[in-house]
């Protein structure tokens, strides 16, 4: 495991009862207080103590208490409310920044873009703006970088999942009214605690190649008319589970089947033999990758087209857990951005900010979706990336006002971007007014 320095670490939350006195503060003038809590009572003024709670704007009185949990999937039932996530992401980034300092996502909505997107380039000064969405009544930033990273940034990754959400729908839904079928098929290896994720994850990936390229695996896709797939690589860490058995690697794939065959073949007894026959192939393609043989139980589980519906219908909701990486993990298990509220609620966690930065550095440059080659120009699905994706705008957002660099080293100052954007969201750009009127002078130029 990665050790991590102490400094790398202190100060990950730190500057918290100071944000939410100010948001406060703001607020209060708007005569909105209970949108923006100050510190719970007897946390003292200055506390650098873990006050996950208040920083984020919520109370164990509020409605946005600990949301329920599938026991099943680990998907999140109950929503956040929208005006406190994305707070919450902001400071959850803040984190990214102390662990991963020479990353993009360090410069990500902090530092001025160097090259504005092509919806913004008619704007010549150099202020940074703020816009919202008339649809959805959202709030973001312009004129600053992005990273774009779906894996290690909280800010970026639920745009992005939202705009990948509606390409798969899209697909869906065609593919659907051609006469086609959905399924969705769940490939899990074994694992250990001790196992490296690098390594975990190259033998996974071996063990995928085997199975896919199997002629008996090619034979059962040909019997459920199988012509493309989409495929997300997620995973968790069992540190808090009763029996850790560390990383969790696993593939969800969405397959696209039904062509040229009844659909009334895609009854229970069906289903039930073919996953049968494709756990034999998976099982014995992950002992030649060197994994060991999973059980029939956990390996390989293969799910009906109302599974993989539900599956698709939560990826990228706009509360803090939008999906895969960013959800939250079933009981004991922690996705990577659990790891990030941890350290969030204590800071000296050195297990969890360690198995992060190994998260990171194993997954960066890692596709999280695959798509099998054809199916995007088939149902006429553009090409983007994720940067792209991160960088988009929405087409009904007008802007709202404009942020001075020295209201922006205000806002840096005192941590304060969600702050904004929940006040642009919520309210109106008078409510922002106020809040920069409040930190205003905030940000010290260091002695020369």
């Amino acid at each position: 495991m990665t050790s991590v320095p102490q400094s790398r670490l202190s100060g990950a939350a730190s500057g918290t009862n100071s944000n939410a006195q100010t948001t406060a503060r703001a607020a209060s003038r708007r005569g909105t207080e209970s949108e923006a809590r100050a510190p719970a009572a007897g946390s003292p003024s200055g506390s650098q103590g873990p006050v996950f709670g208040s920083f984020l704007g919520i109370d164990a009185k509020s409605k946005n208490t600990a949301p329920k949990i599938d026991p099943e999937t680990g998907e999140i039932l109950g929503i956040f409310d929208p005006s406190t996530a994305v707070i919450q992401r902001f400071i959850l980034q803040s984190v990214v920044r102390k662990l991963l300092p020479k990353s993009r996502t360090n410069n990500c909505l902090r530092v001025r873009a160097k090259h504005k997107p092509v919806w913004a380039r008619d704007f010549i000064d150099q202020t940074i703006k703020v816009w919202k969405s008339k649809e959805h009544k959202k709030a973001f930033f312009s004129g600053l970088q992005t990273c774009g990273s779906v894996w290690q940034c909280p800010v970026c990754a639920p745009k992005i999942a939202e705009r990948r959400r509606a390409e798969i729908i899209a697909v869906m839904a065609a593919h659907k009214a051609a006469g086609g079928c959905v399924n969705m098929l769940t490939l899990t290896c074994p694992h250990q605690r001790l196992d490296n994720l690098k390594l975990l994850l190259a033998k996974q990936a071996k063990a995928l190649n085997s199975f896919w390229n199997d002629r008996q695996t090619k034979a059962i896709f040909v019997e459920m008319g199988v012509t493309g797939q989409i495929r997300a690589l997620e995973v968790t860490h069992g540190r808090k589970s009763a029996h850790n058995n560390g990383w969790h690697p696993h593939y969800h794939v969405l397959l696209f089947a039904g062509v040229g065959v009844d659909l009334a073949r895609f009854d229970a007894v069906n289903m039930k033999d073919w996953q049968v026959r494709l756990y034999l192939r998976w099982a014995n393609a992950c002992k030649l990758a060197g994994l060991g043989e999973p059980s029939y139980a956990h390996g390989l589980k293969l799910d009906d087209g109302s599974k993989a519906a539900q599956y698709v219908s939560k990826w990228g909701l706009e509360d803090e857990m939008t999906k895969g990486h960013t959800k939250k993990g079933k009981a004991g298990g922690e996705t990577p951005f659990d790891l990030l509220r941890a350290l969030v609620v204590d800071s000296t966690d050195k297990q969890a900010a360690a198995l992060f930065i190994e998260f990171a550095e194993t997954f960066k440059g890692k596709r999280q979706l695959y798509w099998s080659p054809g199916l995007k120009k088939r149902y006429a699905i553009d090409e983007k990336t994720d940067e792209q994706l991160a960088d988009e705008k929405d087409d009904t957002a007008v802007v709202l006002g404009a942020i001075t660099i020295d209201q922006w080293r205000d806002i840096l100052a005192d941590d304060g971007r969600g702050v904004v954007l929940n006040l642009a969201s919520s309210q109106d750009w008078r409510a922002v007014s106020d809040y920069l009127e409040s930190i205003k002078g905030r940000f010290k130029p260091k002695p020369a």
